[in-house]
């Protein structure tokens, strides 16, 4: 394998300049279009809301005003890699590593100490991606260690014997064209069930990982080594269907907790490969708002009070017409709504469609309350801080980003307490 000659560290939305070759160009163009494809195939829970709004990943390209041959590539709203032949850009989050492994790692401090993710949006992102594929692993070796669950499915079958249900106009049809066969549907005791394919589909992807960074190449073919023993557990397991995305664990399946979250982010993460002449590019991109909302969610879900306490999933509410999905629900029966936006307010005010769309799932909920969630530093001014629509309290709040990890968690868990709990 040769090594990686040059690197590149850049941030999710924002450029960095490169200088190109024709075919390289080419080859970026052609994974921005091959990542809009998948893009827009995968089905995401959050269309289920007409009125959520959906963020995507982006790679853009555009030449440089001051050189013909420098182009500015920027990736948006998503971390990973590009490689460019012997080349790698790395784009790290936009809030920084130190909070994004905070954040997706669900609180844990198992992570927090490792000197290379204090420094705040530098670190590497084949870094991100180890922490991520590490954190899966570890999941499934729970799962397995504690036992595959199954669970029943259901089998349409034709049979020479009653089994189950008839299904009488099939099995009518059947014996009126001679075929002596009996259309049944029946339950299985399997473990083809939605987690376990999830997790076989995510393993697979994981054990055909092309080892892209050479200075973590031992690291990786231990993540490599892992996933395809883990694999042989259930490689007999159909591959995933796009309905088991919005599958979720119950009071029996508590245990697949982590490793469902791990399969759930690398199934809807995006990668794509090209070849234009004799330039090789790959991407391996991951949706960082979907990463951050789960965050979020079950960071609340663990440290608010009880009777405060947030949904660990996202939950519906409905009106006549449809269902809606906030990002958070609060309460049961509900006290109030939020949603999570994955922006830096500093840098961008709440936007008015975020309030509207926070305001119509609050009616929906029949709640007074709302808050968003969003990212800051502490010199920012809160815009809409108790502020009232149409009769509706709405309130913006952040995880600040220019302090501790910890401290800022702690102090989100206080804003949103003393929220919800003030007349």
């Amino acid at each position: 394998m040769n090594e990686l000659k040059t690197e590149y560290n850049t941030v999710e939305n924002e450029s960095i300049e490169i200088t190109l070759s024709g075919d390289e160009v080419q080859a970026i163009r052609e994974l921005r279009k091959k990542i809009s494809e998948k893009t827009n195939s995968i089905d995401d829970e959050n269309q289920n809301d007409i009125n959520q709004i959906v963020v995507e990943p982006e790679i853009s390209i555009s030449r440089s005003l001051d050189d013909d041959d420098s182009y500015e590539i920027k990736v948006n709203n998503a971390i990973g890699q590009i490689v460019l032949g012997e080349r790698v850009i790395n784009i790290a989050p936009k809030i920084g590593a130190d909070h994004f492994i905070e954040i997706y790692s669900k609180n844990k401090n198992k992570y927090k100490d490792l000197a290379i993710y204090k420094n705040q949006g530098t670190a590497d992102s084949g870094d991100l991606l180890f922490l991520i594929l590490f954190d899966f692993l570890e999941g499934v070796e729970d799962v397995v260690k504690k036992g595959i669950r199954k669970g029943y499915k259901l089998v349409n079958e034709e049979l020479k014997f009653i089994k189950g249900h008839v299904n009488v106009l099939k099995t009518t049809r059947n014996l009126l064209s001679g075929k002596l066969a009996i259309d049944t549907d029946y339950e299985e005791f399997s473990i083809d069930t939605p987690l376990n394919r999830l997790i076989k589909s995510a393993l697979f992807i994981v054990k055909n990982l092309q080892i892209q960074n050479t200075f973590k190449k031992f690291e990786y073919e231990e993540i490599i080594h892992k996933a395809n023993i883990l694999f042989r557990h259930f490689e007999l397991i159909p591959d995933y269907k796009v309905s088991d995305l919005r599958s979720n664990v119950d009071r029996n399946t508590k245990y697949y907790e982590q490793s469902l979250i791990g399969a759930k982010n690398i199934l809807r993460s995006l990668g794509a490969e090209v070849q234009i002449g004799d330039t090789k590019a790959s991407a391996r991109l991951m949706k960082t708002a979907d990463v951050i909302e789960s965050g979020i969610r079950y960071f609340l879900n663990q440290n608010l009070p009880e009777n405060l306490s947030c949904s660990p999933e996202i939950t519906y509410v409905s009106t006549l017409k449809n269902k809606r999905y906030p990002d958070l629900l609060f309460g049961y029966p509900p006290i109030a709504i939020g949603d999570v936006k994955y922006k830096i307010w500093n840098q961008q005010k709440v936007d008015q469609n975020d309030i509207n769309q926070s305001i119509a799932f609050a009616v929906a909920a029949k709640v007074n309350k709302a808050l968003i969630v969003g990212f800051s530093d502490k010199t920012y001014n809160n815009d809409i801080n108790n502020d009232i629509y149409d009769d509706i309290e709405i309130i913006s709040t952040s995880w600040l980003i220019d302090i501790d990890p910890d401290e800022s968690g702690r102090k989100l868990i206080e804003e949103i307490t003393n929220f919800l709990t003030r007349v």
